[in-house]
């Protein structure tokens, strides 16, 4: 603490946190006396949740983790008590009265020294003592400490907290090019999957705990200076969360939250990690860290136009031989050789693309169909229109806020599930693709949401199949490697219009030509004569009365994506527009009326 503005907030950090100490301590005294006294016990959980929940968060950005470490523990006992998972028992009551007198007196200490070091061992102990407690209660809970033993309410209460933590986990894996930049976005990932951790151990539901642990493992290690040895690694944390989630849909139907191949996902999360030689050669007990460090440093300082490698340099210096960094090297070989032995295996499994990007959120997005919504809309505004008495309209404007509400959260859910349908075609196709949504919440205004989500869906399918080239193509017409894809939604008048562009091939006319005569709309000779925006124009208008005359003699064919969208949107009143310039790139815009 060497500014005064350090000064400044720690001062003011402590003189908070005493008040509050000031605030709930004689109900604490109250409650060690009469520990049955449950008149009083909101005026101890609630009060004393934020006094260490204060003091965890302030104090972590001050670096006091020593004071912080019991202030966390107790925060998490008490989280479990206000949530009815835990009763505040007679030792619970007794840790929380120390708890607080160690704040106390540790402020003090802090006060005069500006650390905490001094307090390290008796906060570790503490700690621990908190969270034995904690765990031992937990264990009495239920027959076998399982969700199927608690009440309904609080299974639900589980079952949704852990969905949207997975859901956050899996659109951060999502962005990983954008966060993996940020360091600290990284730590909140790894606070997260602690939190996953935790809420998974608590009822001893091991796989899913295990697997959040090394998730989070090895994402610290990241954090800390570690490189991944994937080019690819957000496809490894997706994959495990996908099983997750998907472990959680089968919860709700069978109270079994057993991960299958559970040993493989954990193989492939624990192998991503490149360890260098000198680490390696450490783990094994060969060297110890101040000869790595030497060596390094003989490395660095050498002249050769190629300099040794580390191992190199280890056994020039004698401290260890050429067999032992073989040897060592080896099973570094051999676990990349099991994990990637886990990832095929894996890969086998995996559903098909879009499929598990549209079926890993369906848990999440199951309570929003977007029809009934679009009707709700529209019933709320029918009723609005009815002039009904005045004690009505409180009610009325109740229902307005959580039909907007729940419009924001099918919004939400769409973009996500976008981002993650790119990310997903993107690495299968091994294209880069930098994806960006704006204006999505105009999208209200259209009044068809789920129909024009299953539109957005073709629209971005086949600009990242179709439309965009893969890396080496893209490098070799000489275009960056990484292809833009953007979707833009925006107001224009009384419409709605919704493009979806890409800087990738743009439209093979030549093709669009054989389609139209494969299908009987036009002669060759006509279709030559006709320009490219015709020949689209054609395909997408004049193929309507051929599908139905096509399904009506049960002849079986994949529609164009465009088509299938085009038809979607004659059911909004809307219309198409299609530009396209061969090797540049398409724009593919939706035009519908606005809602009134």
């Amino acid at each position: 603490m060497s500014s005064e503005e350090d000064q400044q907030l720690l001062t003011a950090f402590i003189d908070e946190s005493m008040e509050m100490i000031r605030q709930v301590q004689p109900f604490v005294r109250a409650l060690v006396e009469q520990p049955d006294r449950e008149d009083i016990l909101p005026q101890v959980t609630g009060p004393c949740f934020r006094l260490f929940h204060s003091v965890k968060g302030t104090g972590s950005f001050l670096g006091l983790d020593h004071l912080v470490a019991p202030a966390e523990a107790m925060e998490y006992l008490l989280d479990r008590v206000r949530s009815g998972i835990l009763l505040l028992n007679p030792r619970h009551i007794a840790l929380l009265a120390e708890s607080c007198t160690f704040i106390e007196q540790g402020l003090v200490l802090v006060l005069a020294e500006k650390t905490d070091v001094h307090l390290a061992s008796s906060a570790a102990a503490l700690a621990a003592a908190i969270h034995l407690a904690a765990a031992t209660e937990e264990e009495s809970i239920g027959d076998e400490g399982t969700v199927a033993a608690l009440p309904a309410e609080m299974r639900e209460s589980f079952f949704w907290e852990t969905e949207n933590l997975l859901a956050t986990a899996e659109q951060e894996c999502v962005l990983w090019d954008f966060i993996a930049v940020d360091l600290e976005r990284v730590a909140e990932l790894c606070r997260l999957l602690h939190r996953l951790k935790r809420s998974f151990a608590l009822y001893d539901f091991r796989d899913p705990e295990r697997i959040c642990m090394a998730l989070e493992s090895t994402l610290k290690r990241y954090v800390q200076g570690e490189f991944f040895q994937t080019e690819y690694p957000e496809r490894v944390f997706l994959r495990s969360i996908d099983a997750l989630r998907t472990t959680m849909t089968r919860f709700s139907l069978t109270d079994d939250l057993a991960v299958p191949d559970v040993e493989h996902h954990l193989v492939a999360i624990q192998g991503m990690m490149r360890q260098p030689i000198g680490e390696l050669l450490i783990e094994a007990g060969l060297v110890d860290p101040g000869i790595v460090s030497q060596a390094l440093e003989v490395q660095r300082s050498s002249r050769d136009e190629q300099p040794r490698r580390l191992g190199e340099v280890l056994v020039a210096m004698g401290e260890v031989t050429r067999e032992q960094v073989q040897h060592v090297l080896q099973e570094q070989h051999n676990k990349r050789s099991r994990t990637e032995e886990a990832e095929t295996t894996l890969d086998s499994k995996d559903p098909t693309i879009p499929e598990r990007s549209l079926t890993a959120a369906a848990s999440h997005e199951i309570c929003i169909d977007g029809r009934k919504l679009d009707r709700m809309g529209v019933v709320l505004e029918r009723l609005q229109a009815m002039r009904l008495p005045g004690d009505h309209l409180p009610l009325l404007g109740e229902l307005q806020t959580l039909v907007q509400s729940c419009r924001r959260d099918a919004l939400s859910s769409l973009t996500n599930r976008l981002q993650r349908v790119v990310h997903d075609l993107s690495v299968q196709g091994n294209k880069r693709i930098q994806f960006t949504i704006e204006g999505i919440e105009v999208l209200q205004e259209t009044g068809e949401g789920a129909l024009l989500a299953d539109s957005l869906l073709h629209l971005i399918r086949n600009g990242v199949e179709h439309g965009l080239e893969d890396v080496e193509e893209r490098l070799r017409v000489g275009k960056r490697k990484i292809g833009m894809l953007n979707l833009l939604v925006l107001r224009q008048g009384e419409e709605v219009w919704v493009s979806v562009e890409d800087d990738g091939r743009g439209f093979d006319f030549e093709v669009i030509a054989a389609l139209i005569v494969k299908r009987g709309l036009a002669a060759v000779e006509s279709v030559r004569q006709m320009t490219n925006r015709e020949r689209i124009h054609a395909l997408l208008n004049n193929v309507s009365a051929l599908h139905d005359r096509e399904a009506a003699a049960g002849a079986e064919h994949r529609d164009w994506g465009l088509f299938v969208v085009n038809r979607a949107l004659q059911k909004m009143q809307g219309k198409i527009q299609v530009a396209t310039r061969t090797g540049k790139g398409t724009c593919v815009t939706l035009r519908m009326p606005r809602r009134h």
